[in-house]
């Protein structure tokens, strides 16, 4: 990626841009403690490691003089990108998370990653500072919001990339994005009394429950009308969702179990030696679902192992959440009894129509009414079922058009990351093999 020669001063306030995009500031909020350091020595860096402890160290290359684009990391007269000095400032107790907000992360990403950090977000190119202060505000929005694991938390806001930064764009939207280095967590399942470490899956030993639940249709309003709703970005609205079921799924705990009548729909013969029972859940941001479901009374009545069958036939056995139709409209549509302003602060938005788990609508139209969680603003998700979103502020509607509409080009971005791709893009191609090392998210 392109860095400055030499560092670049402090911008004089008369000359900066003055860009429509509003840059979040980094708060404390809900689960999210943030303590910054703003160029600090290294040793001051050392000394709030070992204080901190965190588990999470983000870090931000020098904005370079443009302020549309991020630099090397440079602190004061200390350039400390090389990948081993970085690498070697990272001290214990590890961090679970590191995410690099600096132009051509990758060697940085791959020297933390053989140190034992077991997750490191970065970026492989050089970076926008609208996009990056996007996927950052996204990301920091789902730490804040929920009880989440690192991959399904950068899932949500790769989600929001992929749906706001590179419309329409298939190179930017595969190589000029975050990348994640970790695993995707997996649920094992022990039988009980077996002393058999958990790493080895064996789930075999006994039969899978099966989970009765009807699809349902759900409508969602998403800002930003302006936004051709093309299948990419409905693909990535999906993804978005999935990983916030996901991350609802991934904390929830029963909280009561009681017998049920089966289905009538249910052949009694599949019954035999079966117990049917109903299950209240408690998700991660304390909303209550109920769910009907059949299994054998070993695994019916055991808490810690039935929790880990329906977390694991809820998020690894379907794609929760699909598309069926969109509509474009400028307010709420005529059935909503919703005035426009209650909806994103007024802005323009499109219809979206899902099909999803009765349960996982519920889940939604609550976390809608929670003006503390923040995870479904990066998707744009405005209105559900006619409840509107109450995080959805001003500001966050503002961020969200920035990328919508046909920016003036002395304005920043025009349409997407850049004006046009960057003189490396051409190697672009080349490149694209050797990326198998490199997670990305599921689809």
């Amino acid at each position: 990626g392109r860095q400055a020669a030499t560092p670049p001063g402090p911008v004089p306030e008369s000359q900066r841009p003055r860009p429509s995009f509003p840059f979040p500031e980094l708060i404390s909020s809900g689960r999210l403690d943030v303590h910054t350091l703003i160029n600090p020595t290294v040793d001051q860096f050392l000394e709030a490691q070992r204080a901190l402890q965190p588990r999470f160290i983000y870090l931000q290359g020098q904005l370079l003089d443009n302020e549309e684009e991020i630099g090397a990391l440079v602190w004061g007269d200390a350039d400390v990108s090389d990948p081993q000095t970085f690498s070697s400032l990272i001290c214990p107790p590890i961090p679970t998370i590191v995410y690099l907000e600096v132009p051509s992360g990758e060697k940085i990403a791959q020297s933390l990653q053989s140190k034992g950090i077991s997750y490191i977000m970065y970026w492989r190119y050089s970076l926008s500072s609208y996009a990056a202060s996007h996927f950052r505000h996204s990301l920091l929005s789902v730490v804040q919001s929920s009880c989440s694991h690192a991959w399904d938390a950068f899932q949500l806001a790769y989600a929001s990339f992929e749906q706001y930064c590179v419309r329409n764009n298939d190179v930017q939207r595969l190589m000029l994005g975050p990348h994640l280095l970790g695993d995707a967590p997996r649920i094992y399942i022990t039988p009980p009394g077996n002393k058999m470490a958990e790493e080895e899956d064996t789930s075999e030993y006994f039969p899978d429950i099966k989970i009765y639940d009807e699809d349902v249709h759900l409508k969602l309003l998403i800002c930003g009308a302006h936004c051709t709703p093309d299948s990419s970005i409905l693909n990535s609205l999906e993804d978005g969702l999935n990983a916030l079921l996901n991350i609802e799924l991934v904390s929830a705990h029963n909280i009561s179990l009681w017998s049920a009548v089966a289905p009538l729909h249910v052949d009694s013969v599949l019954l035999d030696g079966v117990v049917t029972i109903c299950c209240d859940i408690t998700t991660s941001s304390s909303s209550h679902v109920s769910l009907l479901l059949s299994g054998s009374p070993q695994t019916c009545f055991d808490d810690e192992l039935l929790e880990k069958h329906i977390k694991k036939e809820l998020i690894e056995s379907r794609r929760l959440v699909r598309v069926v139709s969109v509509s474009e409209d400028d307010g709420p549509s005529s059935a909503e009894p919703l005035t426009s302003m209650s909806v994103a602060s007024g802005a323009s938005t499109f219809e979206v129509l899902m099909t999803l788990p009765k349960w996982a609508a519920q889940v939604l139209k609550y976390l809608a009414q929670e003006t503390s969680y923040k995870s479904l603003v990066p998707l744009g998700i405005a209105s559900v079922n006619g409840t509107p979103v109450s995080s959805f502020d001003k500001e966050d509607v503002d961020r969200l058009l920035f990328f919508c509409t046909n920016q003036d080009e002395d304005e920043a971005i025009g349409n997407g990351l850049y004006h046009h791709l960057p003189r490396w893009s051409a190697s672009l191609a080349k490149d694209r093999v050797k990326r198998n090392f490199v997670s990305k998210p599921a689809r």
